[in-house]
């Protein structure tokens, strides 16, 4: 302001340097005056535009989510449990009390945002149109049928789950500038993070990106004409990717449900079509749209399953005086087995990874109650393999992965024999 009225104060006197006295009340004064504070607002509002157009300027919620998603940083699918971002769509197996819980977080903008979306309302039958006018007017007494009539006008409005998404993290964001700030300064770093997949290394580390997914290696032939790209991968306990995914395949219902869980949330953050779960979809059909998304346009590129050896092991135990052998036993079983924290637990192990006895060795004498331990047998199952306890490993190449399931019903995928001696029966 200051600086608009003296400029023309003084373009004035230069003007008519015969007049020597300019009170406020001259009707020059005060025109000059009115001049400078619509060009004074006028410029604060170039200012600020100005700034809203750059990442490191910007102070508006919504330029700042704008600017992000500039260069790939998807802020409100990056946004963390804190923020409760609604999601539009139901994952699998949700119970009515989730459901309500999702439903919920939509109401701020289906109470400041549905007056735009008319021609979405026709849509629904008028009594869907009651429920959901319920739902808004008092969503925490809201019954199960009033839950399924806002999930239609959800499914049937895509735009309207965008805008209410991006109203909670700019409602957010106004609340707790500080965590805007911590997101405008990761936004940009992400750029130095590979996200397609080019190179081999590339292939097998995003693959292990997916909840499905345990270990990656790529690898790439030449076939005459160009270069196809093979991506094997280990997954979830060790199911083939031509194996359906059922509650059997995984271990049991609970685990299935949360891979699904995962599976979806990995999908929705990177945009990919979720899979049909009711059809129980094979790996290979669960991972290939991922794929296509991040590879190279025209790349050949064929999933391979790891190859599994199956390792055929016999050990001899002493016991302490003071240890029930049924214990140890049980220890043993559980340090050598295929579970969790198991020695040959899905993914420990890596491709073409060498098997040594030492280890094995080393896993059980860990174990309290262990005086002495003696590696009798240490070979892949198959009568015309050798013995290599002697020599102490097992020579493994390329895609094969070391298996022991100790499962009598499939032996070829690793016996495990344990013989005990001292220790106190029991």
């Amino acid at each position: 302001y200051d600086g608009f009225r003296l400029f023309m104060m003084e373009e004035l006197a230069a003007r008519f340097p015969e007049r020597r006295r300019w009170t406020p009340a001259d009707m020059e004064v005060v025109i000059v005056e009115a001049f400078s504070v619509i060009l004074d607002q006028l410029s604060d509002q170039l200012d600020r535009t100005r700034a809203e157009a750059f990442l490191e300027t910007a102070r508006r919620p919504d330029s700042v989510r704008r600017l992000l998603a500039m260069i790939g940083y998807d802020a409100v699918a990056m946004a963390g449990e804190a923020v409760k971002i609604p999601v539009g769509d139901a994952p699998t197996s949700e119970t009515t009390e989730e459901q309500m819980a999702r439903l919920l977080r939509f109401l701020p903008a289906l109470r400041s945002l549905l007056g735009d979306y008319s021609e979405s309302l026709d849509q629904l039958t008028p009594l869907q149109q009651s429920e959901l006018n319920s739902f808004i007017a008092d969503g925490a007494d809201a019954q199960t049928s009033h839950l399924n009539s806002v999930q239609r006008f959800l499914d049937n409005t895509p735009e309207f789950v965008e805008r209410a998404r991006n109203q909670t993290l700019n409602r957010y964001w106004a609340a707790y500038p500080h965590v805007m700030d911590t997101v405008r300064d990761a936004g940009p770093r992400t750029i130095h993070t590979q996200k397609r997949m080019v190179t081999e290394k590339d292939y097998a580390e995003r693959m292990e990106d997916h909840p499905l997914v345990l270990q990656g290696h790529a690898f790439s032939r030449w076939s005459g004409a160009w270069s196809t790209i093979y991506c094997a991968v280990m997954l979830s306990n060790n199911i083939s990717l031509d194996s359906p995914l059922t509650a059997a395949a995984i271990g049991d219902e609970e685990r299935l449900s949360m891979l699904q869980d995962d599976v979806d949330s990995f999908y929705q953050v990177r945009e990919i079509e979720s899979p049909d779960w009711s059809s129980e979809p094979t790996p290979r059909t669960v991972l290939r749209p991922y794929l296509d998304a991040y590879r190279m346009a025209a790349q050949e590129i064929f999933l391979l399953d790891a190859e599994p050896v199956g390792i055929n092991i016999s050990l001899a135990v002493r016991i302490d005086g003071n240890y029930f052998q049924s214990e140890v036993r049980h220890e043993v079983l559980e340090r050598l087995g295929s579970g969790l924290d198991g020695f040959f637990e899905p993914g420990r192990l890596q491709f073409g990874e060498d098997l040594h006895s030492s280890d094995i060795i080393e896993a059980v004498m860990a174990l309290d109650g262990v005086k002495v331990v003696c590696l009798n047998r240490f070979k892949r199952v198959g009568q015309r393999y050798p013995n290599q306890a002697d020599a102490g490993r097992i020579q493994l190449d390329g895609l094969e992965v070391a298996l022991c399931d100790n499962n009598p019903q499939e032996a070829a995928r690793g016996i495990l024999n344990i013989t005990l001696h001292g220790g106190r029966r029991g």
